[in-house]
């Protein structure tokens, strides 16, 4: 038994050879065909009857055969080995790299393996792979063909797994962000058939009472003209299926939305301002507000249609919100800075508490000042996806019952 240390120096050949392994490990990000490349290398390199890639699973708390060539390869992979056990456990755990010619006289030498492939171990040479910030795990080569392993094999094996690391590292990381790339994915399409779903079973009911209200009206006309509080019933009912209309579209519009949608074009923004005071007339009247901007903003080129959801919600939720005990009072104005547009909706309304600031932007998540209004919290939450969407940022300062400044950057 003996753990050689001294590694003898690499020849220009195997450096060349190394090189090519390196360009040959980099050339791919898939799990599957680092560990086979790895597999094919070693044996190629050091000349072994058996070689195996053996992994730390944080789960399990344990090594795991991720792969294995040689006699027993196929009953091998996929076993585990307890942190500390056998030659494998103890190289990771002291990260250092071990040639060991007879391992049936070390007390590190854990025999289940070869009692599960039937394959006796001889020699046998094992290396860590990772780097000081990550154990990865281990190399093992078992059972040199041609003689003993040797100083220039252990070389070349840590020349390799310190390759390998770095592969199988990216590759670890490439193969997690496609998980949860599928996962998005399939998450995304759950809540967009959720959601025709309900909103098809929503609105027919919905679509039967507006109906039923407008038939009802037409009935009793002479009494509505003499009953207020009836006529109020039957108007808040009516009011109640438009803004659950509203919401049902809002609904679907955000689930939907993604990059593949947008259609960009140039335009005024005072014109889409334009358009958003005359169809919110009712409200600005209502709360006798006054919507002040600039005719004269500068043409930038967005998605109009979405851009004007953005200014949309932003106003609407300046004008319900608004303080009671003062004239509303709106101002849009933007700000040219070197790299992007900031667009500023600012208004002397209730403010936010500290606590709500976090939340208003969230999905189906409103404030305490917003319980008395209507609506279901989307807005903000869909003008938050729409301006990340144009990769830019929206953000609020605010103080109770000091108004609020709502900001909103859009690239130029």
């Amino acid at each position: 038994m003996e753990d050689r240390r001294k590694f003898s120096s690499v020849s220009n050949t195997e450096l060349h050879l190394l090189n090519q392994i390196g360009r040959d490990f980099s050339s791919s990000l898939d799990f599957e065909s680092i560990i086979d490349m790895i597999m094919s290398r070693v044996k190629d390199v050091i000349k072994c009857e058996a070689s195996s890639v053996i992994l730390f699973d944080e789960t399990r708390d344990s090594l795991v055969f991720y792969a294995a060539s040689g006699a027993g390869a196929k009953e091998v992979e996929g076993l585990t080995i307890p942190r500390g056990k056998g030659f494998a456990g103890w190289v990771f755990d002291n990260q250092e790299a071990v040639i060991v010619d007879e391992v049936n006289k070390d007390p590190r030498f854990y025999s289940g393996i070869d009692d599960i492939t039937h394959m006796k171990t001889g020699s046998l040479i094992c290396v860590p792979v990772g780097n000081k910030d990550k154990k990865l795990g281990v190399i093992e080569g078992i059972n040199k063909i041609d003689g003993s392993f040797t100083g220039r094999d252990l070389d070349l094996l840590i020349a390799i797994s310190q390759l390998a690391g770095i592969s199988i590292e990216n590759s670890m990381i490439h193969r997690n962000l496609e998980q949860k790339n599928n996962d998005l994915d399939r998450l995304n399409k759950e809540m967009d058939d959720f959601v025709n779903i309900v909103s098809h079973d929503l609105q027919t009911p919905l679509a039967s009472i507006e109906g039923y209200v407008g038939l009802i009206k037409d009935e009793i006309t002479s009494m509505l003209e003499s009953n207020a509080d009836l006529n109020n019933y039957l108007n808040r009912i009516e009011q109640n299926c438009k803004n659950m209309f509203n919401f049902i579209s809002h609904l679907r519009s955000l689930v939907r939305l993604n990059k593949d949608s947008l259609s960009f074009q140039e335009f005024d923004p005072a014109a889409v301002l334009d358009e958003i005071c005359a169809l919110l007339e009712d409200l600005i009247r209502e709360k006798n507000a006054d919507v002040i901007y600039n005719s004269s903003l500068h043409v930038i080129r967005y998605d109009r249609t979405l851009f004007y959801h953005i200014l949309y919600n932003l106003v609407q939720n300046s004008l319900k919100y608004s303080a009671k005990c003062r004239k509303p009072v709106i101002k849009i104005e933007t700000e040219e800075k070197e790299n992007e547009i900031h667009f500023l909706i600012m208004d002397n309304g209730a403010g936010i508490s500290t606590d709500d600031q976090e939340k208003i932007f969230s999905f189906y998540t409103r404030g305490k000042n917003a319980k008395m209004a209507d609506g279901y919290g989307l807005g903000l939450a869909f003008v938050k996806k729409i301006v990340e969407l144009f990769d830019g940022k929206v953000w609020v300062e605010t103080e109770p019952d000091k108004g609020s400044i709502f900001y909103f950057s859009l690239p130029r």
